[in-house]
């Protein structure tokens, strides 16, 4: 997998990668190549960080035998210090969101079914793929099957000269492998190939590359030498070989050995093989360093790790000790890390311990505990568990602590609690607190989500605590907020809840805001809210006013809104009540009217019950003064709501909503209206009754005209009966009706010249979305509630939406239909008609005609285009235009209607 970035929108760009990826291609791609042309894969300048992902992530499925990953382009640090792959469209300034996190590579490497796995990385802070930048002989012990080698150290900045056909590592990797390495075997390791691009950028005083090699795999052959001469031993030669061979190892000095060995790796590598495995068997230890030391240096790695299994599996522990604390005095680092990994992966448990052991008392303590860790990091979680165990009670006690924080922190959430339960039940001390230390401090959210799950299922939920509150105090808000969702995908609703609720109650008022917010950004509204109601129990009013300060600088308006409705959707009456009494109490009136007012639609008992709780309370919204002025700035449908509601617990409430004195008749008309909408039948008679009793009959005359016309003429016929008895009121209802006047509008559906208007035949529109768009952006355009979106289209939280998506969005409030004039006849493409400019204005006002365009009384080109625009994102075209289609239908009149009364 090639990958190159070579032009980039915020940063410099590097035209040189532009040849990299393919002068790589054409030298590893071929059929004498290491890999086969349908094999291999390349991008260049992928377009974004999921097509990166994604390619990385095909590759690594498909690999069988070697996985190799290269790529070339500007190397970012984000703010914590972790390397990311640019890409063109990547900014420094925002680097987490527009770079590809390396992590993205290293997983689908990792699990990988390829047993060779190799990464190039071309670009500044390329040694950060390492992980732990350290070069100690306990890293370079690790196992893992990668070698990763890297054109800049962890804080270096890679080169690219200007003027030059490639980048400066690349090139000389280039030249290597096409030119080969002289004096080197036929077949090339990763290794020889590194050493000789080292020494020509060193040459060049060029930045220094670094590798690291994993499990030996830089030792194994990866491509044919073009630079190799077979030579042909002499007639002497063979006679001396064959002497060698045929008398005993113990006879030959180290350097006739390694001459021979090497002679006989270019014609019969086994018979060099079986040489040095029966020199190892037969030869004293003190020989046996130097001539390993020897074999390493003269490039002969293969033969000698060939053979090294025999050292291990035939001479007893304290040999290998002796061997090793002999290579450290020789400072022959390579042949001693091989040791030490073959010795990771062959020994029992029993004799990796006793080699530790016997390390330690030499002094090579390091030697020791790389040894330690990497066995109970490679080897299967039994024999892991083994060694922790034999740790734990033996005299390598003092390596416990850093061998278990190695397993913590490195292999997988499974392995990691499959390690340590066997640990927790043999009560070793400080296991637990190690356990949630590591966890807390080095996992991720969705690992210590697993481990958590894990401990509590096996009924170690005092550790699971531990963790809860060790991540607490060490990684913030954001990390478990994300620890919270992720405990709720593991279904883990419980340890989710008693996470939140200890934050809550521990944290400062400004993390717990921080918590929320970060809450609502993973998507777990319904923690984000109980977190709020948790928050309003557990806290003084003063705390409480500063957390929901706090939290409403943290988070959008439009995030704000979601969290309140679904307090109002969500809650029980008793904590909506309670919500609303402390932001009221807080001096958060916005938020408590708003929990409030949707609590109303919410069911009657639900909304009653809700009303139950305030008025115990005391609230300021069920007072007499605050009921008594509602009518002035609630909408209709809340008044019914809530009267509704009050009738049910508290009628003498009701009484102060229905009162009909000083309201003219538009209003109680309104009123009589949206209650029987909202089924309070027996609340709109008791309003008739008392205007039956209270109003004179012009006035009551003008109320059943009003009514007829909101369609209620079953009110209207109740009131008629009612106030027909007075003597005079057939006159004064026939004089109105003949002086019938349109009433004055009180809620913005009811235009003014209502005789000019009527309501629109359409319910719904279908509506696309557009890039960046918001359920609100597109609720504010139309002038309607963004709940009322939310349920047509049964959007869930978050509420995400993505561009080209359909809506159906309502054109309708409380089941009432809006009004417009009637639709222009004969209104079409070309023509001249006195409601084009009518048309214009609307178009202009809805963003569809440009503001420039001179208004006419012609259906012009521009006039066609920008109905075709109106068409197509609300799918009103008609054939054979679908998408371009400029004839206005009667839907569109009203849409663009219905536009204009929005912001």
């Amino acid at each position: 997998m090639l990958i190159g970035a070579s032009s980039y929108s915020h940063l410099d760009d590097l035209p040189a990668v532009q040849a990299n990826v393919p002068a790589l291609r054409a030298l590893l791609c071929g059929p004498n190549a290491p890999f086969q042309t349908e094999n291999c894969a390349a991008l260049v300048d992928p377009a974004t960080t999921v097509e990166v992902s994604q390619a990385v992530q095909k590759a690594a499925r498909e690999a069988t035998d070697t996985l190799l990953v290269y790529y070339a382009g500007h190397g970012l640090l984000d703010d914590r210090g972790d390397l990311h792959l640019a890409l063109p469209q990547s900014d420094n300034a925002s680097v987490y969101d527009t770079a590809v996190p390396y992590d993205w590579i290293r997983r689908p490497i990792e699990s990988t079914g390829a047993a060779r796995r190799v990464v190039i990385l071309d670009c500044c802070y390329g040694a950060r793929a390492f992980g732990v930048q350290s070069e100690s002989v306990i890293d370079l012990a690790e196992v893992d099957g990668t070698y990763v080698m890297a054109a800049a150290r962890e804080t270096a900045v890679a080169l690219s000269p200007p003027g030059e056909t490639f980048t400066a590592f690349t090139a000389e990797l280039i030249e290597t492998l096409s030119g080969g390495v002289p004096g080197a075997g036929e077949l090339l390791d990763l290794n020889v190939i590194f050493r000789h691009v080292r020494g020509r950028l060193k040459a060049r005083s060029r930045p220094t590359p670094l590798d690291l090699d994993r499990n030996g795999l830089g030792a194994t052959p990866f491509i044919r030498n073009r630079a190799y001469v077979p030579a042909a031993p002499s007639a002497d030669a063979q006679h001396d070989m064959l002497h060698v061979l045929e008398s005993t190892p113990r006879t030959a000095t180290v350097s006739q050995l390694v001459t021979w060995v090497g002679l006989l790796s270019h014609q019969r590598s086994a018979t060099a093989g079986d040489l040095v495995r029966t020199a190892l068997q037969v030869r004293a230890v003190a020989e046996l360093a130097p001539f390993l030391a020897a074999l390493f240096d003269a490039g002969h790695r293969a033969p000698a790790e060939a053979a090294l299994p025999t050292l291990l599996l035939t001479r007893p522990v304290e040999e290998t000790a002796h061997l090793l604390d002999l290579l450290q005095a020789m400072k022959a680092d390579e042949c001693l890390v091989s040791v030490l990994q073959l010795s990771v992966r062959l020994q029992p448990t029993q004799q990796a311990v006793q080699l530790a052991a016997a390390l330690r008392q030499m002094g090579l303590a390091e030697h020791a505990l790389a040894l330690l860790t990497g066995f109970a990091l490679t080897r299967d979680v039994t024999e892991a568990v083994e060694l922790m165990q034999q740790l734990a009670h033996g005299e390598l006690a003092c390596s416990f602590s850093e061998v278990a924080r190695a397993v913590a922190e490195r292999r997988t959430a499974s392995d990691v609690t499959a390690l340590f339960l066997p640990l927790l039940t043999d009560a070793i001390p400080d296991t637990s607190n190690l356990l949630s230390q590591v966890v807390a401090e080095r996992r991720t959210a969705i690992d210590a989500a697993e481990m958590i799950s894990d401990l509590v299922r096996e009924g170690y939920e005092h550790e699971a605590r531990q963790i809860f509150a060790v991540c607490m105090s060490q990684r913030g808000p954001q990390y478990l907020a994300e620890l919270v969702a992720a405990l709720q995908a593991n279904q883990l609703a419980d340890a989710a809840a008693t996470a939140r609720l200890l934050a809550v109650r521990q944290w400062p008022a400004e993390d717990i805001s921080q918590f929320v917010a970060h809450l609502l950004a993973v998507g777990q509204h319904q923690h984000a809210l109980e977190a709020a109601v948790d928050t309003a129990r557990e806290r003084t009013v003063e705390e409480f006013a500063s957390i929901t300060s706090h939290l409403t600088e943290l988070i959008a308006d439009q995030a704000m809104e979601a969290l309140l409705d679904d307090a109002a959707r969500a809650c029980s009456p008793s904590q909506a009540a309670y919500l609303v009494t402390k932001l009221d109490a807080a001096g958060q009136d916005g938020p408590a009217d708003r929990i409030f007012r949707l609590s109303l639609h919410r069911p009657i008992g639900h909304a009653a019950e809700m009303l139950r709780h305030l008025d115990q309370a005391g609230s300021r919204f069920l007072s007499d003064a605050e009921l008594s002025g509602l009518w002035q700035t609630r909408p209709p449908s809340d008044l019914a709501r809530l009267a509704v509601a009050l009738e049910r617990l508290l009628p003498h409430k009701s009484e102060l909503l229905l009162s009909i004195a000083e309201r003219p008749v538009h209003q109680v008309a309104t009123m009589v209206d949206s209650l029987e909408k909202a089924e309070g039948n027996s609340l709109s008679n008791k309003v008739l009754r008392a205007v039956a009793a209270d109003w004179g009959m012009a006035a009551q005359a003008q109320l059943v005209i009003a009514l007829e016309e909101r369609s209620q003429t079953g009110c209207a016929r109740y009131l008629e009966e009612r106030a027909s008895s007075a003597r005079g009121f057939t006159e004064a209802l026939r004089t109105a009706r003949d002086q019938a006047k349109p009433a004055e509008p009180w809620w913005p559906w009811w235009p003014r010249q209502r005789f000019a208007y009527q309501p629109s035949q359409h319910t719904h529109v279908m509506y696309r979305v557009k890039p960046d768009e918001t359920v609100n952006d597109i609720a504010r355009r139309y002038g309607v509630r963004q709940a009322g979106i939310l349920e047509e289209n049964d959007l869930r939280a978050p509420y995400t939406i993505y561009a080209g998506q359909e809506l159906s969005i309502p054109l309708q409030s409380d089941r009432r239909r809006f009004m417009v004039p009637p639709f222009p006849r004969r209104l079409a493409p070309g023509r001249v008609h006195a409601d084009v400019e009518q048309l214009q204005k609307l178009l202009k006002r809805a963003g569809y005609l440009d503001q420039l365009v001179a208004e006419s009384d012609h259906y012009g080109p521009k006039t066609s285009q920008a109905v075709a625009r109106l068409n197509r994102e609300h799918l009103l075209g008609r054939p054979p235009s679908l998408d371009n289609d400029p004839r206005i239908t009667r839907k569109g009149w009203d849409i663009l209607h219905r536009l204009a009364k929005g912001r």
